[in-house]
């Protein structure tokens, strides 16, 4: 399958890049030059203005607003919905609030989890980089909770020019959550009938097993892509960016889980009570990135597929697929 994935990625990718080497007209590089004095989605890349975002997103990415290498750990089916608006300074600096909704146990709509960012993204000639911290806040004392993780640092760079723009991208999660399970206890207990010996039998028991969980996931991404941008696509003050992005993700992750039913102080039990489970750093899953921004005038919609294809031996489905789906506008 990671076979297929990669050879659709360069494809696309090659398509793109022969499309983008035909020879410009001075006129063509007239108007080019045109666009890029007067076009918005410049001005903003160039940040020569403070910008304020009021969007809402839909996708299945339940954890991570900009790690999606997390976000396939555990991939939801259910929809959330992801309210945010975020405050762009011209010197690189952002600032952002969002909220994700999705459907409780009895289908009604509810906030999981709010997030508070702040960011600082470089647009340069040479290269492009960045960096955020999300703190996710949510409701610690609830059980089975979507949320799992309350930090969350994310660092990139990746080179702006050339027809493949290698790049780099480091993340690290951690949080705390609370689980509750049902577990099937089987006793032997030893009757005095029949006699004249009696005889054993097993009963079974359904025990409430909830567990406090610390958890953590490093990541680092080696990235290789490229940016196409499109001018007057639909219109005269519209534009498309589209970057497909070719991902090997390599990481590690940590938890520790403590049972906190009184059943496991006891001696039989005991050593169950606090269990480390650790995956060692190593290549984790190979990965496709396909990324689309459409804007015309301060409206902008982005669109996001993110295919992950775990590599190490699991029980579990090795396949991932991430979409989200971003509108809003900007002033």
């Amino acid at each position: 399958m990671h076979k297929i994935i990669l050879l659709l990625c360069f494809t696309i990718t090659a398509s793109f890049v022969f499309a983008q080497t035909d020879s410009l007209s001075k006129e063509d590089k007239r108007l080019l030059d045109s666009m890029f004095k007067n076009d918005a989605f410049i001005n903003m890349m160039k940040k020569d203005k403070n910008y304020l975002d009021v969007s809402i997103g839909i996708g299945n990415g339940a954890f991570s607003e900009h790690n999606n290498a997390a976000n396939a750990t555990e991939v939801n089916k259910q929809l959330i919905y992801t309210p945010a608006v975020n405050y762009r300074l011209k010197n690189g600096l952002s600032f952002g609030i969002s909220a994700f909704i999705t459907g409780d146990s009895s289908g009604k709509p509810e906030i999981y989890q709010g997030a508070l960012t702040a960011g600082y993204d470089y647009y340069g000639k040479t290269i492009y980089a960045g960096g955020s911290y999300s703190r996710y806040l949510s409701n610690q004392n609830k059980y089975n909770s979507k949320s799992l993780y309350q930090n969350d640092l994310y660092a990139y760079a990746k080179l702006a020019k050339g027809i493949f723009q290698p790049g780099i991208s480091l993340g690290y999660v951690d949080g705390k959550y609370k689980e509750l399970n049902y577990v099937t206890v089987r006793d032997t207990v030893h009757l005095p009938l029949p006699l004249p010996n009696g005889r054993d039998t097993i009963i079974k028991r359904t025990l409430r097993d909830s567990t406090d969980n610390k958890t953590s996931y490093f990541s680092v991404a080696a990235t290789v892509g490229h940016d196409f941008t499109f001018y007057n696509v639909f219109s005269k003050k519209d534009e498309l960016d589209f970057i497909p992005t070719l991902i090997l993700n390599m990481g590690s992750d940590k938890l520790t889980q403590t049972h906190t039913n009184k059943i496991f102080n006891s001696r039989a039990l005991s050593k169950r009570k606090k269990r480390d489970f650790n995956n060692k750093f190593q290549v984790q899953s190979v990965a496709a990135s396909f990324d689309l921004t459409y804007m015309v005038r301060k409206f902008f919609i982005q669109p996001v597929l993110y295919l992950d294809y775990y590599l190490p031996a699991t029980t579990a489905n090795r396949f991932s697929a991430i979409f989200s789906v971003t509108a809003g506008v900007s002033f």
